[in-house]
């Protein structure tokens, strides 16, 4: 039974993933400009034959010596000085080019269903999309989602307001050495000396830790309030836990 509801799930993201890449496709077709790919600078960021930075919208690949970062960059590199199609979407905070690639499959999107990234500060138009398109690699432990042993042993609780985080442990005591909790960005928390009996509780601010309250010890908000993903990773980092909110 749990095979058979795994499978209908399965079927109903991808159609909901075919049905939206086709609306995309129809209102971008117009908007599109022919750029060559010289160089690949990591798993989301590539330079033209003209010298300009894209930074692929919607997606935020693993940095480098962390797991997954070869791989990402890898898959991107079979680009290299092959002519593509971008949408151009503004600037980013770096000055580097926001854009949607096509070769001519939507290749921010690809990168997500491989399972070779997250989503990251998706466009409006875009976030069932995106989500369902993770929410299927987890499903299938594509990339870097590889399941943990503890895989649904833990639930949670998000206050983005409040900066708080609560994780509620339904299997056995399970030691927390080396667990990694993040957002969409790259803001992570790294447990140590931590056993989660029934509840551990994570604040993004200041203050002491005792058995069930940690402390991120941090100056600014970690949680968007309007949209953004919970990541949950053991010390070998596969995926214990993912919780979206806002999508």
């Amino acid at each position: 039974m749990k095979r058979r509801h795994a499978l209908l799930l399965a079927a109903l993201i991808t159609g909901l993933i075919a049905s939206n890449l086709a609306i995309l496709e129809l209102q971008t077709q117009e908007n599109k400009a022919q750029i060559t790919i010289a160089r690949v600078i990591d798993g989301d960021t590539i330079e033209t034959s003209e010298g300009e930075k894209i930074r692929l919208l919607n997606i935020n690949t693993p940095e480098k010596n962390k797991p997954g970062y070869d791989q990402a960059t890898n898959f991107l590199k079979q680009f290299e000085n092959r002519s593509v199609q971008i949408e151009d979407l503004g600037a980013d905070k770096y000055q580097r080019t926001l854009a949607r690639i096509y070769t001519p499959e939507y290749l921010n999107l690809k990168i997500i269903q491989e399972g070779l990234a997250v989503k990251f500060l998706v466009d409006e138009s875009e976030t069932k999309l995106f989500a369902s398109a993770e929410a299927e690699a987890i499903q299938q432990q594509k990339g870097i989602w590889k399941h943990a042993p503890e895989f649904n042993c833990i639930q949670s609780d998000i206050d983005e307001k409040a900066e708080v985080i609560t994780l509620k442990n339904t299997c056995r005591p399970i030691a927390l050495e080396g667990w990694i909790l993040k957002d969409e960005s790259r803001k992570t928390y790294n447990f140590h000396n931590t056993t989660i009996t029934s509840i551990i509780i994570v604040h993004s601010g200041k203050g002491t830790n005792d058995q069930e309250n940690k402390y991120w010890n941090l100056n600014t908000n970690v949680w968007n309030n309007n949209r953004d993903t919970l990541y949950l990773f053991d010390s070998a980092g596969r995926i214990v836990h993912t919780h979206p909110y806002g999508y």
